[in-house]
């Protein structure tokens, strides 16, 4: 029997009040209140905590262009050179 998935939360700054623009995705903690816990210690403004599924969304939510190349065909993302 294997154990049932536990849900993991995150922390979601963003840019400002009311904005919807994500600055920073701080993740994983194990319960709502240990991300809140973590973003009161660290003087974050502008966040919100929600299950990680809703931090990190795995669909795109906008249309692509008929001709846009398929994802599996996209370059791996990469850092900026510094």
């Amino acid at each position: 029997m294997t154990p049932e998935a536990e849900t993991l939360y995150a922390v979601v700054q963003f840019e400002g009040a009311g904005r919807r623009t994500v600055r920073r995705v701080v993740a994983p903690f194990p319960d709502r209140s240990a991300a809140a816990v973590f973003a009161a210690d660290n003087d974050l403004r502008h966040f919100t905590v929600g299950p990680m599924a809703f931090a990190v969304p795995t669909n795109v939510p906008f249309d692509l262009p008929r001709d846009a190349a398929p994802a599996r065909d996209l370059p791996a993302p990469r850092e900026a050179p510094g």
